[in-house]
């Protein structure tokens, strides 16, 4: 009988299987064994070329040499010695599947630069010796970011059925019949079991995020003439390709195993030139099969009781398949992966998720407004008290990036941004207008400003420790992060900035003055020196020679990730509904700014007029 396993993974295709196949002696073994075979015999030529005093040694070293070159293949490189140093009984096995069920998946992008350089060296007659060497400059290693998995390895039950199946040889047992062999006892098969890692990305979003997010660090980190690319697939847990499986079957936990089917014993029978039957015969007594570690992963945070993969087994009719939805299993449940490198995001084809529950939101104003009752209409611009400048001071200090970028147009970056008068608007009725939006993006899910790909959570939130946050703004702690609402700058002139405080962003005119790199909206910035950038002196008035940050209130909800200008692509994800805003993320590419585009004014509070002057 043969098996046949196809891993359609570059289409993420089902796997097909049917019977089980020998494992083959290669012939790399036999020709390993041939020199092996050949070392004694120069051995023993060379030893009695010594002993007649007529040298002997180079063929001494050459026996050397190919009994170790056949040592080293038999018992380092060979299929046998790995199966061999992984042997589990049926229980083992059971546990390790469990194991290796439960684990997470792991995703590692590695790069390393490099280049040739001739070097000059002289030899001991003084002559003159060139070479070429290989010089490592850079090197980067980033893990992709799994944020849920969902394993569909068959289960030991599963595994039962589908062994049983297989030995059959039969592709017409009906479900019911199915799960009835998985508790049949059968005679020991001792199974060679090659478990390749199969991970397939949920969706097909998921899928152009992953390879979207490959690109961008391979690009982020090239900076050399030449580069190795490499990507390693792993799991959380202890892994092994190879292993080999004594199969009882039935209920009898108990397992013997074959004296002779140990490393010992092959370590013994390859000393004395029989690894090559020791193989053969141990293959003979062995039937062997591809089982497929197969998980799903996303950078999403998924439940997938309502989202099944797109290349879930659920779908399959292959035998594995059957197997699969004919054994019940425990049901599927959100994993986290513990250890990720924070490139997590939302995919361009992502759906817009419905709350289980709608959030709870508060309908009042901030507790530090002088103002305190929506039933009563106010517009009142408040000026903040000398000893709260220093913290707004510290927030531009902390957002300050010492990075210029085409959009300065003064020339000469500054040192710093210096505060000198701080304004908070209190306006009921643009405050009713941003808490209507927020009630509406309240009803459905969105991902995380920390789970996107690049430098995670904004520069303007609030610090984890008391201590840090205890020096910035107190607004910093009274924002709904669950709809990715945080505060943003937005650079103008004094007078501009009143005059949006006052009647709120006008949809029609903003992005006037910046381009629409990322679209036509309100282009936001975490980082003070990016903002600044955009921001212009007033020629004359109360604040001539001033200029001016406005620190908005940001209702961001589902972001649509892209790291260069596409507006084409940009008006398609934006046309689906599924986004409110876009992270125009140039940071993670070329280490400049990450920008936010909001395209609806009701997501925007103008909460803070900040009046600076640019120190040098």
């Amino acid at each position: 009988m043969s098996r046949q396993v196809q891993d359609e993974e570059a289409g993420f295709g089902d796997v097909q299987e049917d019977s089980v196949e020998r494992e083959n002696v290669p012939c790399s073994a036999y020709f390993a064994y041939l020199l092996g075979i050949a070392a004694p015999v120069l051995v023993i030529v060379g030893l009695l070329q010594v002993l007649q005093e007529e040298g002997g040694i180079p063929l001494l070293a050459a026996g050397g040499v190919l009994y170790l070159a056949y040592l080293i293949e038999s018992l380092c490189l060979s299929k046998t010695s790995k199966y061999l140093t992984n042997v589990m009984s049926e229980a083992e096995f059971a546990q390790y599947m469990e194991q290796v069920q439960k684990a997470a998946p792991r995703i590692d992008f590695t790069i390393q630069n490099w280049h040739w350089e001739e070097r000059v060296s002289r030899d001991k007659d003084g002559n003159e010796q060139r070479s070429r060497v290989r010089v490592d400059t850079h090197r980067a290693t980033r893990r992709y970011g799994i944020n849920s998995h969902l394993d569909e390895t068959l289960s030991p039950q599963q595994t039962m059925a589908m062994f049983h199946l297989l030995n059959d040889g039969s592709n017409d047992v009906s479900d019911e019949e199915l799960q009835k062999k998985a508790g049949d006892s059968q005679n020991r098969l001792i199974l060679l079991c090659h478990m390749p890692l199969v991970l397939h990305p949920v969706s097909s979003g998921d899928e152009m995020h992953y390879h979207q997010e490959k690109d961008v660090f391979y690009r982020a980190n090239t900076t050399d003439v030449h580069q190795d690319k490499h990507e390693h697939r792993g799991l959380t847990c202890e892994y092994h390709e190879r292993v080999m499986v004594i199969l009882s079957g039935g209920t009898d936990s108990s397992y013997e195993k074959p004296m002779w089917m140990n490393c010992c014993v092959f370590f013994i029978c390859t000393l004395f030139f029989m690894s090559v039957p020791f193989r053969m015969y141990f293959f003979s007594k062995c039937q062997k099969s591809d089982w497929l570690v197969f998980k799903h992963f996303s950078h999403r945070t998924i439940d997938f009781k309502e989202e099944t993969p797109v290349k879930s087994r659920q779908h399959g009719t292959s035998a594995a398949s059957r197997a699969f939805k004919a054994v019940r299993r425990e049901a599927a449940s959100i994993v986290g992966a513990a250890d990720s490198a924070g490139l997590r995001g939302i995919a361009q084809n992502a759906t817009l998720d419905v709350r289980g529950s709608e959030l709870q939101l508060a309908e009042e104003v901030p507790s530090y407004w002088k103002n305190r009752d929506l039933n009563v209409t106010f517009d009142d611009k408040v000026k903040l008290p000398a000893e709260q400048i220093p913290k707004f001071q510290k927030l531009l200090d902390v957002t300050f990036k010492d990075k210029a970028t085409r959009d300065r147009k003064t020339g000469e970056m500054p040192k710093r941004l210096k505060v000198e008068h701080v304004i908070r608007m209190e306006d009921s009725a643009m405050w009713s207008r941003f808490l209507s939006k927020r009630a509406q993006l309240a009803a459905f899910k969105h991902t995380p400003l920390a789970d996107l790909p690049g430098s995670g959570r904004a520069k303007t939130a609030r610090p984890m420790s008391d201590t840090e946050a205890a020096l910035l703004p107190d607004c910093l702690g009274e924002l709904t992060t669950e709809l990715n609402e945080t505060y943003l700058f937005h650079g103008s002139g004094p007078a501009g900035a009143l005059g949006i405080g006052e009647n709120g962003f006008d949809m029609s005119r903003v992005g006037s003055n910046v381009g629409t790199m990322f679209g036509g909206g309100a282009y936001m910035a975490e980082a003070s020196s990016k903002s600044d950038e955009y921001a212009q002196e007033d020629g004359s008035g109360v604040f001539a020679g001033k200029l001016a940050l406005l620190l908005c209130r940001t209702l961001l909800g589902n972001m649509f990730y892209i790291t260069e200008s596409n507006i084409p692509i940009i008006e398609e994800a934006l046309a689906t509904g599924k986004y409110h805003a876009v992270l125009g993320d140039r940071e993670s590419v070329v280490g400049t700014y990450r920008e936010f585009v909001v395209f609806d004014e009701a997501q925007l509070y103008p909460e803070y007029v900040i009046i600076y002057k640019r120190c040098f």
